[in-house]
């Protein structure tokens, strides 16, 4: 064995000599000097197994020393013989500038592990079918101190609010006694890396001795086990969680020495807690609305009852301040309005508390503006509240309420010419229809109700607020009339939502038969069907005939009468005038 180990140094060294004058001193060397300058601190007193104190950069420093003496037993017991020593020197010269550059002892220690890996691959290459048997009886299985966690030991389960039992088997892996190993729980205020309540000021355990296999025992002999009984936080995530433990102790030559060890631990926690410990953000959502009256008009005041749910189910809301902005209508500055306003002067509703899951109305009485448009107007409703640990948060959601406009429409008086009109005439209607509302008509037409007329249908279409529509119709006679001769005219339009609107007015127009003047026939034109035909006629048409004489008759008389009278009054103005000269001569001749 010494032969082996002298073979190795003068190997190490000879690569030294072959690197060149740029390298002073060989990693082997390098090494060893540090290892040797660490024993002299442990012998001075500096260690911090034999202060009991040490500072940071102390412990790290001390980390250092000992990942040198570690890289030195390591390489001397895998390559006893030193037959990768140059490829080995390789590692420890890279590993030692990266160690030198470190500033915690979890990367030092980190960067050991990870190379001795390298120089286990670099002896003991993964499988290939040329490596001789010689090289394969000379690798060691393990160091001289490799701690881990040991045994098949089932996860624990850890429920949010409840007591679980951590168990921490450690075995040593390596071939020398290990002592004084203490074991000290990785604690944070960080449920992702301790989700347990910190109940104590100090969780450190103490393991005396850690048997290596150079005893002989087997690896469930040589194991030893720490347990802790820990609360778990009521605010934990769900999932898998990593737990570590910081391990000092001290190695066969009474080096102090550290590692890090990790276990699992599954956790059953607060629904909306994620695996990282973070609580999901409570939202507060408005799951619908109620207007009372269910229309809204423009210009009367309505109750907005909101709908609110917490759809946490893992913390409730408290102190929950809701602020309800109705749409701005307008587009000048100065002009601009809200389309609703509160009846009793403020838009702010205060909630105390929506439990989990829960739910919540709130009711605020508005009025909307009489000048509003049919349409939707959007209302948004801004929301504060705390969760249980009073984290304040913000949420705005918006509703649309629409708004009715009663619409105004005046027809004016229609004019019918002519009112009267024989079968087959036609008569010509004409008047205005005005959009006096603030909503917009859709559709509007006109159409006549008559069983002795046809025709009369129009349609206008589309009527802006404050237009007007032209209507001018002909109605054509079908029958004579035989009632009082009224027509309907109906005045049908839609609103915006399609709602369709009928008004009426009503007009007279009469439809009489045709009339024929016999006397205007010379019964000479007449054809015997001519004669015929006005056979059952000649009785009317004499008394038509009759009825005009008399009338002519009546006229003639009138006349002579106001001749006659006329003449008379004339004889009676002459003989006044007469008597009035006579009186005046007497006068002259008594003078």
């Amino acid at each position: 064995m010494k032969k082996r180990v002298v073979s190795g140094l003068l190997a190490v060294i000879c690569a030294a000599m072959i690197l060149g004058t740029g390298v002073s001193m060989a990693p082997m060397q390098e090494v060893q000097a540090a290892q040797e300058d660490s024993n002299d601190q442990s012998q001075n007193g500096t260690d911090s197994g034999n202060t009991g104190a040490t500072n940071p950069e102390q412990e790290l420093e001390n980390a250092k020393n000992s990942a040198m003496g570690t890289l030195q037993d390591y390489q001397r017991l895998i390559d006893p013989d030193g037959k990768k020593s140059t490829q080995l020197n390789d590692v420890i010269t890279k590993a030692m500038s990266q160690i030198n550059a470190m500033t915690t002892v979890t990367g030092v220690n980190d960067y050991i592990a990870k190379a001795k890996g390298q120089m286990d691959n670099i002896v003991n290459p993964p499988s290939d079918n040329t490596d001789d048997e010689e090289e394969e009886e000379s690798v060691p299985v393990n160091a001289d101190h490799f701690l881990m966690v040991g045994g098949n030991w089932v996860t624990p389960v850890a429920n949010a609010g409840e007591t679980v039992s951590i168990v921490l088997p450690v075995v040593n892996m390596g071939k020398t006694m290990v002592t004084d190993a203490v074991v000290t729980p990785v604690l944070s205020t960080d449920t992702s890396v301790w989700p347990f309540e910190i109940t104590s000021s100090s969780y450190s355990q103490t393991i005396s001795d850690l048997p290596g296999t150079d005893t002989g025992a087997s690896d469930m002999d040589r194991r030893r086990e720490l347990t802790w009984n820990l609360q778990t936080r009521t605010d934990v995530g769900t999932g898998y969680q990593k737990i570590s433990f910081d391990v000092r102790y001290r190695d066969s030559q009474g080096n102090s020495q550290s590692t890090t060890l990790d276990t699992y631990i599954q956790v059953n926690g607060t629904a909306g807690v994620g695996a990282d410990g973070q609580a999901s953000v409570p939202r507060v959502i408005v799951t619908g609305f109620d207007t009372s009256p269910e229309e809204v008009h423009a210009g009367e005041s309505f109750t907005l009852t909101l709908h609110l749910k917490n759809t946490s189910t893992a913390t409730s809301v408290n102190n929950m301040i809701c602020e309800i902005v109705a749409a701005v209508e307008g587009k000048d500055e100065d002009t601009t309005y809200a389309a609703f306003l509160p009846t009793a002067g403020s838009s702010t509703i205060f909630v105390d508390k929506i439990e989990k899951n829960g739910t919540k109305d709130i009711s605020l009485e508005l009025e909307a503006k009489a000048d509003l448009s049919q349409k939707p107007y959007a209302v948004d409703v801004n929301m504060s509240y705390e969760d249980e640990k009073v984290n304040s948060y913000t949420n705005k959601t918006s509703v649309s309420i629409p708004v009715k406009q009663e619409a105004r429409v005046e027809v004016s008086e229609p004019e019918v010419m002519p009112s009267s009109i024989e079968v087959g005439g036609e008569s010509n209607v004409m008047f205005n229809i005005y959009n006096m509302g603030k909503t917009k008509l859709y559709n509007v037409q006109v159409k006549t109700v008559s069983d002795f007329l046809s025709g009369g249908d129009a349609f206008i279409g589309n009527l802006d607020s404050g237009a007007t529509g032209a209507v001018d119709i002909y109605l054509t006679g079908q029958a004579a009339t035989t009632d009082d001769g009224t027509v309907t005219l109906q005045i049908s339009y839609e609103d915006e939502t399609g709602e369709a609107t009928t008004i009426e007015r009503e007009i007279s127009l009469f439809v009489t038969e045709p009339y024929y003047d016999d006397m205007m026939i010379d019964d000479g034109m007449m054809t015997d069907d001519m004669a015929q035909g006005q056979g059952g006629g000649t009785m009317r048409t004499v008394l038509v005939a009759a009825g005009i004489i008399l009338l002519i008759v009546i006229v003639a008389v009138i006349i002579v009468l106001r001749r006659r009278k006329k003449k008379e009054q004339k004889i009676l103005e002459d003989d006044i005038l007469d008597l009035d000269q006579e009186e005046e001569g007497e006068d002259d001749e008594i003078s």
